[in-house]
């Protein structure tokens, strides 16, 4: 689930129980192109090729990393990488 505003982004990958479902959840959400390859080199490349909204907060990270470690694990560390590369304002929670 999300929901945007012109300020901000907010993502719930909590109730996410696969990986596809994660990758359409956040291209949908970070209105990634069409071409999105659903893998984590994408994600890392589209990130930086659409225009954010001012604040983006994920949460559910916990209940994904239950269901999902590998995924939640590459989620979190392509996002980590953004923010650190960016210094945009993704705040990462993990309920």
């Amino acid at each position: 689930m999300h929901h945007r505003t012109p300020d901000a982004l907010k993502i719930d990958v909590g109730s996410v129980t696969t990986r596809q479902e994660l990758h359409s959840l956040v291209a949908e959400a970070f209105g990634f192109p069409d071409y999105y390859g659903q893998n984590w080199d994408a994600f890392d490349e589209c990130i930086r090729d659409v225009q954010l909204p001012a604040h983006v907060e994920i949460t559910g990270l916990e209940s994904l990393r239950v269901r999902l470690p590998r995924e939640a694990d590459l989620f979190q560390r392509c996002v980590a990488d953004f923010v650190q590369e960016s210094h945009h304002d993704i705040t990462l929670r993990t309920a």
